[in-house]
């Protein structure tokens, strides 16, 4: 029987240091028939106070069903008579315990009493004891604690709780707050998103690093050692992350993935940043001051004998410096990462300096840091040493200077990842301009490079193919000769990726003589052909408008293959498989060639070539797009024979032709639908991506507000899985509202709030540059200011386009001091919408490139409003020299 039956009882319990603060927030959410009963038979065990996380028992749901935080939220609130009229046990069994809403009074008494207490406890010199906690907040950490104990129960669903509900408590007044209930907030929830985040680093689902180190600060509960675990492992994820350039497929997929990086460095920062504000800085010294490094008379100050580790606890003297071994090493691996000239990102260079001031007058006080000072780390994380020590250093490290430590990468790698993504972004806009400089860049200015230089440029013979393919793709034969004849000249020989980016330089030119001609030197060459290349010539023919020569081509390849003994075939012989069948049936399909797409799945039979699942993904397209469900059927049913299972592009195939005019339907038969479309996925082993889930949306927003159920589902089976929306799929929920008439911008707005996209790394500058341009258009100019502003100025790139819808609509307003405001940002960061231009005198853009920049009506608009200043002016006339 629990001490919980009288007020005596009760005072007693609440003078007693013993009582455990986590038993109260257990008694407190045990609301349940079954969970009642279970506390009753067992009792509830008083712990010690010095406890550092609950381990409560599970409570059981009687539905056996998740709860949400809603409905566990009402349930807190049941009044007895609500409680009463519920089915229970018999009435004679209800005579026997005490009366629910009687002991939930007790159980709330006691735990204000024991708050109380501490907060009239005299106070200990360094501890701080808080206020009082309100009965409301107690009450809500123990329905979050609670919500954690349900089976089912997710840490996203607690911490959107605790965000919502008891933070704003919280943070209305931190110092009533008593540290007892704080460290409760730590132990159920801010602990176990630190041991949970590392699992899933780039998830929207749980709060960033940065957050949670902003939280355990705040309430005064962040223990550097596991703090520093955290970090450690985001910083061991980010290493993992390549930046090699030939690891992915495209220059887009490059790009996202050095994206998602950056968001994952800034999240870092972020950490550190919310970190150093503990930092104890007097009036009279700034932090440049602190962190200034040492002059270099400075050798025989006994100070430059610290460890980095006492240095860094220097900094942060609220913290014992043994419990900084695991921070110091994951300021220096951090210091690492971002100075690393491979891994470095330039977007975050601001958002770093002040962490590398910091850190670089530490290291010039410190000695230069060894293995052996962080030995217990790297055997916890074995992984990260080779990358903060990427050579051995020596046994005793005194003769190793720190500036060497740094640099660990040649220069000839550097100058790859720089001239790549240079190379890469001139290709994408047809800058020829942009290829030469970077060509300028790579190989020199001297005709033949120096031995040293020589020596960096053997390294990367696949740089060589990059300039052949971007010059062919700009039609310009005899520069990709040049670089193939430089190539040779410091020998390096072609090789069948050399002729392989001729050719396809040659394709996305929609170049066939092209083709034709490198093909014709490559058979001459003798160079060992392989399937790649075939399949890329026949490809190329139907892109380039030759399909009946590609049908040739493919013809010519088994033809060959079957003379393969004659010697002169030898070299060019390759057996024909799938892969140049697909590409022939995609182009002819394309081009609604159906008889000859039959012929040639006829042919490809005969040769004995088994088709996969893309070959029947191009068929389905056809058909799905015509309706045609016996033909449909036919495919699925040649699939089942030859146990050739669809994939995700299968059913991305399928959900355009099902979800087309779905509008007609009624909500319901909608809804239906859809979930038969989920179902028929999960059924077939497919996992739904979020790209399919994109597709589905994209197909059903079409149809505007009369696919406004399905859309529901397809939101709420997202959210059921604990995913969260793609930037992608709020564009186009944003612009869904915006299509409306007349354009919903309060939902657009609703959408950002809820949803806490300012907050949202995740959201790309796409979805921004439409909320803006759609609030223009809506007439909610504040609102578009305020998002530039707040979200696009603060260094996102702008293109032209949406600054002068910007513009427009601030000069249409009379906003003259916000127009020179967007006029100053189209200087700074609009001119990034024109790839490859240069910066001449004054940081504007030059040349051929600069005068397509500045005849962009955008400046136009701001010239003949007169917003340019003396210099931009000058700059917009004699680019528009004659044509003003």
């Amino acid at each position: 029987m629990h001490a919980l039956g009288s007020r005596s009882s009760a005072a007693r319990s609440s003078s007693s240091s013993s009582v455990c603060l986590q038993c109260q927030f257990r008694l407190l959410v045990v609301s349940r028939t079954r969970a009642r009963a279970r506390a009753r038979h067992h009792g509830i065990s008083r712990c010690s106070s010095t406890s550092a996380i609950a381990t409560p028992p599970a409570i059981e749901n009687e539905e056996n069903e998740a709860v949400g935080t809603q409905q566990l939220a009402d349930e807190a609130r049941t009044s007895p008579s609500d409680a009463a009229s519920s089915t229970g046990p018999p009435p004679a069994a209800r005579l026997l315990r005490p009366d629910p809403s009687r002991r939930r009074s007790h159980s709330l008494a006691m735990f204000q009493s024991i708050v109380e207490r501490q907060a009239r406890a005299p106070s200990i010199p360094g501890v701080s004891t808080g206020g009082t906690a309100s009965i409301e907040l107690v009450q809500d950490v123990a329905r979050m604690q609670a919500m954690l104990e349900r089976e089912g129960a997710t840490l996203a669903a607690a911490y959107a709780y605790f965000d919502e509900r008891i933070y704003p408590q919280i943070a209305k007044d931190p110092a009533g707050v008593p540290q007892i209930v704080k460290n409760q907030v730590a132990a159920v929830l801010l602990n176990r998103l630190a041991l949970e985040k590392p699992r899933d680093f780039e998830s929207g689902r749980l709060p960033s690093v940065t957050r949670i180190t902003e939280v355990m600060i705040e309430l005064d509960v962040l223990r550097p050692s596991a703090w520093a675990t955290l970090v450690i492992e985001l910083i061991q994820h980010i290493y993992r992350q390549t930046t090699v350039p030939d690891a992915y497929s495209s220059i887009q997929d490059y790009e996202t993935a050095m994206a998602r990086r950056d968001a994952l460095l800034r999240d870092l920062l972020g950490a550190w940043k919310a970190f150093c504000a503990q930092r104890p800085t007097p009036e009279s010294d700034s932090p440049v001051k602190q962190s200034k490094p040492a002059s270099p008379g400075a050798g025989a100050n006994p100070r430059q004998k610290l460890t980095l580790q006492q240095a860094f606890g220097e900094l942060f003297p609220q913290h014992l410096v043994p419990n900084l071994l695991k921070p110091t090493f994951a300021a220096f691996a951090t210091y690492k990462l971002l100075t690393d000239p491979v891994n470095r990102s330039r977007s975050i260079k601001g958002d770093a300096a002040p962490f590398l001031q910091m850190m670089q007058g530490l290291i010039s006080r410190a000695r230069p840091p060894r293995p052996g000072d962080f030995l217990p780390i790297s055997d916890a994380f074995p992984d990260l040493p080779r990358f903060v020590w990427p050579k051995k250093q020596p046994d005793g490290g005194s003769g190793t200077s720190t500036q060497s430590m740094f640099v660990y990468r040649d220069k000839s790698t550097e100058l790859r990842v720089t001239v790549h993504r240079q190379l890469g972004d001139a290709i994408k806009a047809r800058n020829l301009g942009a290829v030469k400089k970077a060509w300028l860049e790579f190989w020199g200015e001297a005709a033949v490079p120096d031995a040293s230089r020589v020596a960096q440029l053997v390294q990367h013979p696949d740089m060589f193919d990059y300039f052949i393919l971007a010059y062919t793709v700009m039609r310009r034969p005899q520069q990709a000769i040049e670089v193939w004849k430089n190539m040779e000249r410091i020998g390096i020989q072609a090789t069948i990726k050399t002729w392989n980016s001729m050719l396809q330089g040659c394709i996305n030119a929609g170049n066939a003589h092209g083709i034709n001609t490198v093909w014709s030197r490559l058979v001459a060459s003798g160079t060992k052909l392989d399937k790649a290349i075939w399949t890329a010539r026949i490809h190329g023919l139907f892109v380039c408008g030759e399909p009946d020569a590609g049908i040739r081509a493919l013809d010519e390849m088994a033809k060959i293959w079957a003379a393969r003994q004659d010697p002169r075939y030898a070299a060019i012989a390759v057996q024909p498989t799938v892969e140049p069948v697909n590409a022939a049936l995609a182009g002819l399909l394309r081009l609604k060639r159906d008889s000859d797409a039959t012929k040639v799945l006829a042919w490809a039979s005969r040769q004995g070539i088994s088709p996969d699942i893309y070959t029947f993904n191009t068929l389905l397209r056809p058909l799905i797009r015509r309706g045609d469900m016996k033909g449909i059927d036919e495919v699925f049913d040649t699939m089942r024979s030859i146990n050739i299972h669809a994939d995700i592009a299968t059913f991305t195939i399928l959900l355009e032709g099902t979800l087309n005019h779905v509008g007609d339907l009624a909500p319901d038969q909608q809804v239906a639908l859809v979930e038969r479309i989920l179902g028929a996925m999960k059924a077939s082993g497919v996992e739904i991506n979020m790209q399919a889930y994109a597709k589905m949306l994209h197909v059903l927003l079409r149809e505007g507000d009369r696919a406004g159920a399905p859309v529901k589902a397809v939101l709420a089976h997202i959210w059921g899985r604990g995913l969260e929306l793609t930037s992608h799929i709020y564009t186009m929920l944003a612009e869904h509202y915006f299509s409306r008439d007349p354009p919903d911008a309060a939902a657009v707005t609703a959408l950002i709030e809820n949803r806490r996209l300012r907050e949202n790394r995740g959201i790309d500058r796409v979805f921004w540059e439409r909320v803006v341009r759609g609030y223009c258009d809506a007439g909610e100019l504040p609102r578009a200011l305020d998002i530039f502003d707040r979200v696009l100025a603060a260094g996102s790139t702008v293109t032209l386009a949406t600054l002068y819808d910007l513009l427009r609509s601030l000069v249409a307003a009379g906003d003259l001091a916000a127009a020179r405001r967007v006029v100053e940002a189209g200087r700074k960061i609009g001119r990034a919408e024109e790839p490859g231009a240069g910066a001449g005198a004054g940081g504007l853009a030059e040349g051929a490139a600069g005068g397509r920049y500045w005849r962009h009506r955008f400046w136009h608009l701001a010239y003949h409003h007169g917003l340019l200043g003396d210099q931009l002016a000058l700059r917009f006339r004699e680019a528009n020299e004659g044509s003003l």
